[in-house]
């Protein structure tokens, strides 16, 4: 109920009591009695009294009604500036939220951004699968020997390694003494010689006619002749030897033809020009005549006990294929694929394999053999990288040293790890991935660098294929000897450029499988081309 409406009551109740009091006059004074008389005079006064007190009383409610009316209105007028002003500051704060909105996304967006430059600019071949070559100012590969400040050579009490001796093909020659030392009569001969060798090489050329008398058959009018050898076919002829040598130059040591072409003829005197189409055909000369040998290491790889097993990106006319390799140290084959993962493996020795294959972090090689090796050296290189990129975390730093004390404890047990110690090192191993676990629920990883996250959780789902070496000392606890095969065909696409077809990285792959499989067995690369070609 308002203040107005209130007074409108009391109003009308006074209104009430005076018709009231005005009624009871007319009664009082023809009814009642002079005693009850006065006493209900008494009471019409008393009445009329409370009647002007509450007239003074409505009349000072009108004067505080209208008051109240005109502070009402102030107040009216103020609250209407105040939602004006309400209004202009909610569409102000309106605005400056929109814009904090959009500066707290901008921040985020540069803070993402700078995570992951700073993660490229931090990544390089120490902490990361990324080679050193990819690196144009790259700094200078460290290793683990401290100078010792002596000059090279051999030093006090060892043994000077000189280069050997070889047997003379010509007479010697004999250096007399100077007139000096003969009439000096304090010189005199000690009785020994002093023999000092000059090796030098020289090119010689061999050029050898096959000459055979012609004869005319009356009847076909055909020509005939005595066979030729086998190889001599065109009116010029090229042996194996310099056959060997121009491979060699252009496929293995990464020589260009024109460059191989131009060395051969400086070194003949322009006596022997090769064409540059027949060096190309070489390459396809060499893949068909050791296609046998090549069948043969396929066949000895997939029954290999342990394979070791990478591949690489090769480069056809601006599409990219495959080179997948596999060795056992003792062979090694490589083969020019389209595609990596399991269609690529469906052709390589890997598919029907059934020992432990050492390989990169690939799950396709899941699929094959019986039991599996990761490389640590890559798991070393990411534990680098992810304490450099979270370094409020210690569990990468904990790993990395581990790692580090079971290869080195892998190497002073070359016959095997006591059981005892393997069990030790696997516990400390699930300790410091609990730890991993704990961290990472404290400190969330920051979705531009989850490296470190996806690595822990890969190293606890693929534990046993991590730690596999520690009891089998027969297994290498990194890959990098396919790696290093590898760079080999990496040198030759990075030379070449661009290969024209898959025949001619096929071509590179039969001939890089011949050539490293004889050096991992330590026989004249040389030879090998030669006998290939003859």
């Amino acid at each position: 109920m308002t203040l107005k409406e209130a007074h409108e009551i009391q109003r009308r109740e006074l209104m009430s009591l005076r018709a009231e009091n005005k009624r009871l006059k007319k009664q009082a004074s023809g009814l009642f009695p002079v005693e009850e008389k006065e006493s209900l005079e008494r009471r019409i006064r008393h009445l009329e009294q409370i009647i002007k007190t509450n007239d003074r009383k409505h009349e000072s409610a009108k004067e505080h009604w209208k008051l109240t009316e005109r502070r009402c209105y102030d107040l009216e007028m103020d609250n209407l500036g105040l939602r004006e002003q309400i209004s202009l500051l909610s569409a102000e704060n309106e605005s400056l939220r929109i814009r904090a909105e959009k500066a707290e996304a901008e921040v985020l967006m540069l803070n993402g951004t700078n995570k992951k430059l700073e993660k490229r600019v931090n990544t390089n071949f120490e902490n990361s699968s990324l080679p050193s070559s990819a690196l144009p100012f790259r700094k200078k590969i460290p290793n683990s020997r401290k100078p010792t400040g002596k000059k090279q050579g051999a030093q006090p009490g060892h043994k000077a390694h000189t280069a050997s001796r070889l047997t003379p093909t010509k007479e010697p020659v004999y250096l007399p003494p100077p007139n000096s030392f003969t009439d000096n009569p304090d010189i005199y001969p000690t009785g020994k010689r002093i023999t000092k060798q000059l090796i030098d090489i020289q090119i010689l050329i061999n050029v050898q006619d096959f000459i055979a008398d012609e004869y005319r058959n009356r009847i076909t009018g055909a020509r005939l002749h005595a066979p030729f050898p086998d190889g001599i076919i065109n009116d010029v002829n090229y042996g194996a030897s310099i056959k060997a040598f121009a491979f060699l130059l252009n496929n293995y040591y990464n020589v260009s033809i024109s460059k191989t072409r131009q060395l051969i003829s400086d070194l003949t005197k322009d006596v022997v020009t090769l064409s540059t189409g027949t060096i190309c055909n070489l390459s396809s000369v060499f893949s068909t005549a050791t296609e046998s040998e090549r069948a043969k290491i396929f066949s000895l790889l997939t029954h290999a006990d342990v394979l070791y097993s990478d591949a690489t990106v090769s480069n056809v006319n601006g599409s990219r294929k495959a080179v997948i390799l596999c060795t056992d140290k003792k062979y090694v084959l490589y083969q020019h694929t389209d595609h990596k993962g399991h269609e690529g493996l469906s052709h390589t020795p890997v598919k029907d394999f059934a020992g432990t294959l050492v390989h990169d972090h690939d799950v396709s090689y899941y699929s094959y053999g019986s039991d599996h090796q990761e490389c640590l050296a890559h798991v070393l290189r990411y534990l680098v990288g992810a304490m450099e990129n979270e370094p409020h975390l210690t569990w990468h730093k904990q790993m990395h040293h581990l790692l580090q004390k079971m290869i080195h404890t892998a190497k002073r047990n070359k016959s095997g790890i006591p059981k005892e110690k393997v069990q030790s090192l696997t516990d400390k191993y699930k300790s410091i991935l609990s730890l991993a676990a704990d961290e990472y629920a404290q400190h969330p990883p920051d979705r531009n660098y989850m490296d470190g996250f996806n690595l822990q959780k890969r190293l606890r789902d693929f534990q046993n294929d991590h730690l596999y070496f520690l009891t089998h000392p027969e297994v290498d606890y990194t890959n990098n000897i396919s790696e290093r095969e590898l760079r080999k065909f990496k040198r030759k696409q990075k030379q070449a450029v661009v290969l024209r077809s898959d025949s001619g990285g096929q071509h590179i792959c039969d001939a890089l499988t011949i050539i490293e499989t004889a050096r991992m067995q330590n026989k004249n690369v040389y030879d090998i081309v030669t006998s290939s070609f003859s």
